[in-house]
């Protein structure tokens, strides 16, 4: 009877831990498709003001596209919730994308919340 319950609660957190994945990557596929063409047109602007001129082919289609929450390189800690940055180190969404360039990449963030983006050379 022990190793029935045992086995019932293997099968249930399983279950649970899966139905939480479909929906996390779902929601993530979601809001990357929502935002998408939003991000690429801003990264596309910024890339013409900061002269980091990425070729038009390299911005339709991107190296890789993904959603994070948070942007970690900011200097606030997670007790300063009264900080004036804290909800863009720990709560909004971002999405980073990657252009190829010949020799080297483009790094564009987008701020959701924003719509504002952000270039980097790497």
């Amino acid at each position: 009877m022990k190793q029935l319950v045992v086995f019932l609660t293997i099968l249930a957190a399983a279950k649970f831990g899966y139905q939480e994945y479909l929906f996390r990557s779902a929601t993530n596929e979601l809001i990357i498709s929502t935002y998408r063409d939003r991000a690429i047109d801003a990264c596309r602007q910024d890339s013409k003001t900061q002269s980091m001129t990425a070729s038009g082919g390299a911005w339709s289609a991107p190296a890789s596209m993904k959603l994070v929450i948070g942007k970690p390189n900011l200097d606030v800690y997670f007790w300063q919730i009264d900080h004036s940055m804290w909800k863009a180190r720990f709560t909004n969404p971002y999405l980073l994308i990657v252009a190829r360039e010949a020799p080297s990449y483009v790094l564009c963030e987008y701020d959701i919340m924003h719509g504002a983006a952000s270039l980097y050379r790497m």
